[in-house]
């Protein structure tokens, strides 16, 4: 399979067998989805003034803070998914595919909100993030309780401040749309690496439903998702503006 095969596979492969799927990730990944579309529709009505809808109220306010979370900790939990431990360089070589595919994506991202909105562009959004996340995954690969407690310490830092740190991104003029810092972010990340073996040695009993397989579908299609769902729903939402 040549390069631009392998990075447009997830776009038409198959929904892999039952066996092959991990129920309670699916299902992560299908509510972090389902959020998602959910609040760029809200966003995209407002954009277009076809409702009053206030981004800074509870509801719309926390939604993208679940939903970031989500997605991150699925991809901890499924990148460490039967890994084996070795040394970091074996470890990039492993992962060097996955790294590669998502950053193409995310500037593919960067480079088309670029055009659409140069003073809010995405320079480092969810992939980036993921993509990031997916390269710091080299020091833990394969292991448990180390990326567990550094994940955990990130988290408990960001909170309490026990040791200062301020994002250097925050100095950047640009507000993005989208702005999904490495820290604390790396920390959800993180500690779903760990608890991954726990979580599937736990929980890959429960199979899905046959009749929920579309669950199964759009999570193993959430990249093709990602990518393009906002521009289907802009679309839709703008021509709906011009008829109403």
């Amino acid at each position: 399979m040549n390069i631009i095969n392998k990075l447009l596979y997830e776009f038409y492969s198959p929904l892999k067998s039952e066996s092959q799927r991990i129920f309670f990730i699916d299902l992560l990944r299908f509510s972090a989805i389902v959020l998602m579309v959910i609040y760029h529709t809200g966003y995209d009505i407002r954009f277009f003034k076809l409702a009053p809808i206030n981004l800074r109220s509870p509801f719309w306010y926390y939604l993208p803070r679940v939903i970031v979370p989500l997605f991150l900790f699925s991809s901890g939990v499924s990148l460490n998914y039967k890994a084996k431990p070795g040394t970091i360089s074996s470890n990039f070589v492993k992962l060097r595919f996955r790294i590669f595919k998502i950053a193409i994506y995310a500037l593919l991202i960067s480079i088309t909100t670029y055009i659409l909105f140069p003073k809010s562009w995405i320079f480092f959004g969810t992939l980036h993030c993921i993509s990031s996340c997916s390269l710091i995954a080299c020091l833990f690969y394969g292991l448990s309780w180390q990326p567990f407690l550094v994940g955990v310490f990130i988290q408990l830092n960001f909170f309490l401040k026990i040791i200062p740190f301020k994002d250097p991104m925050d100095s950047i003029p640009i507000k993005s749309i989208d702005y999904i810092s490495l820290y604390p972010w790396a920390g959800v990340f993180l500690i779903g690496m760990g608890l991954s073996t726990f979580l599937i040695k736990h929980l890959r009993a429960y199979k899905c439903p046959h009749s929920l397989r579309i669950i199964s579908y759009i999570s193993q299609k959430s990249l093709p998702i990602y990518l393009l769902h906002q521009i289907i729903i802009f679309g839709i939402v703008f021509v709906i503006s011009k008829l109403v």
